[in-house]
């Protein structure tokens, strides 16, 4: 990933609010908007705070670099690993119903 590194504001943001209602929350029910939704909350919600314009691509790669690749933002750590917690949690439970 390139650019400024996120603060923790957008961090805290993008997880706990974009995250839950974007195509990856951890609830299929919770996937309320697309990617390009989440982008324009998240552009308008950090106001004056943007670092950065935010699109729906620049959202998709800072979960996938985080979640999928292993790379930790330096101010993501404690959310991606909560988020992490949540996903097995969820499947655990699937496993757990079938």
């Amino acid at each position: 990933m390139g650019g400024k590194t996120w603060s923790r504001q957008e961090e805290r943001f993008f997880w706990k609010t974009i995250v839950p209602q974007s195509p990856k929350a951890v609830k299929p029910a919770d996937r309320i908007h697309d990617w390009k939704v989440c982008a324009e909350i998240m552009q308008r919600e950090m106001g004056v705070n943007a670092r950065r314009k935010y699109s729906k691509l620049m959202l998709f790669e800072h979960y996938f670099q985080n979640v999928q690749t292993g790379h930790k933002s330096p101010c993501a750590r404690e959310f991606v690993v909560e988020h992490k917690r949540e996903l097995v949690r969820s499947q655990e439970r699937m496993v757990t119903l079938m």
